[in-house]
Order: structure tokens, then sequence, then C-alpha cells
């Protein structure tokens, strides 16, 4: 009897265009997987700003300082409690006749100086005359007056103060004659400690 014959079946080896052999269960079905739709088209975002789905929403923190943080002053360099123009109720070429007559008092009592009172006396005559054309504001006249009373009264280190709040609050209108007050006062420190020496 031919093998190829079994229960009734021709059996035959499958072709290469064959569908394959599909057995008919009732009982059984196949599970139902999803399709994973892998050639779906996915728009290209037109900018940059969101590109992720679910973006975090934004946190609201405060705004960052404009450039570096400017460096604390010292105290004795900061703004010395002066009152504004509109307290300050003094007469102004009183004042500096005063204040003139101070530093020249001390300038001709400082022969140690030598050469450097010609330049001294130079910036004073310039301190006059800004401060007859008003370039001088109240406050530096209160404050050249509160200098030159510091120096009278044997008190450089005080001075030294005054004329380092000036150089910073006021540089503008100081500049260019500070530097011959600026060496009275350490003509006046250099002196007071030779002083405090020769008392021990």
């Amino acid at each position: 009897m031919d093998n190829s014959i079994n229960d009734g079946r021709v059996s035959f080896d499958p072709g290469w265009n064959d569908p394959p052999k599909i057995s008919f269960n009732s009982q059984q079905t196949p599970p139902i997987r999803p399709r994973n739709f892998l050639n779906k088209r996915v728009a290209f975002p037109l900018s940059g700003a969101n590109t992720s789905p679910a973006s975090a929403p934004p946190v609201n923190l405060p705004p960052m300082p404009s450039g570096a943080p400017t460096p604390p002053v010292p105290p004795s360099l900061t703004q010395r409690d002066t009152p504004s123009n509109s307290d300050i109720s003094i007469n102004s070429e009183s004042v500096l006749v005063e204040v003139k007559t101070l530093l020249l008092e001390l300038l001709e009592s400082s022969s140690e100086l030598g050469a450097k009172a010609h330049d001294i006396r130079r910036r004073l005559d310039v301190m006059e005359l800004m401060w007859m054309d008003g370039k001088l504001n109240l406050e530096v006249q209160a404050q050249m007056k509160e200098l030159a009373h510091a120096l009278r009264d044997d008190e450089p280190k005080k001075a030294d103060d005054i004329h380092k709040a000036l150089m910073v609050n006021e540089v503008s209108k100081v500049g260019t004659w500070m530097p011959g007050v600026k060496q009275l006062i350490h003509h006046s420190i250099a002196r007071s400690e030779l002083l405090s020496i020769d008392k021990e």
C-alpha cells in the first residue's frame, strides 16, 4: 500500500507558494495582540519651544540681579551724616574764608613740606575758585569746614576720615584739589605721631 495515503488523506510535500496549514479548533482562539503602528508619521515640530508633550509648569523664580554685586563700602568711607542742601544753612563766603585760613595757617607752620607747599597752595586756590563759582555744594562746604576744624583741634585721623568720605561720595567735585588737602592731613598725622613718641 502506498505510504502517501494515511487515514484516507493524501500526504504530500508543500510547495514553496502553498499557504501554511491551519488547524481549525473552535476551543482555542488565538490571543488578540495590539498592532504596533510603526509606520505612523509624526509631525516635525516647527519650533523648539514645546518639544516635550508634557512640559513642567513654569516655576516663579525671583529675578536675577543685573550685573555683579557691588562690594560694600567701609563705614568710614560711606557718606557721613550730613544733612541735605535744604537742611543746611551756612554763609558760604564766610565758611570759605574760615576753611582756607585754617588750611593756610597749617601749611605755613609746616616748613617740613618744602617744595610740596607750592603745589598745596595752588590746589587750595583751585578749591577757592570752584567754591566761589558755586561748583561745590553745601554738603562739601560743610564737610570741609569740619575737616579744617579737625586739623585745627589736632584730630588728623578725623580729618582723614572726612577726606576719604569726600573722595568716595564727591570725587567729581573735589578730585582736582583734594590731593593738596590730603598732603596736609598726612603731614599732620606724622607730626602727631612724632609728638606722641617724644612724650613717651
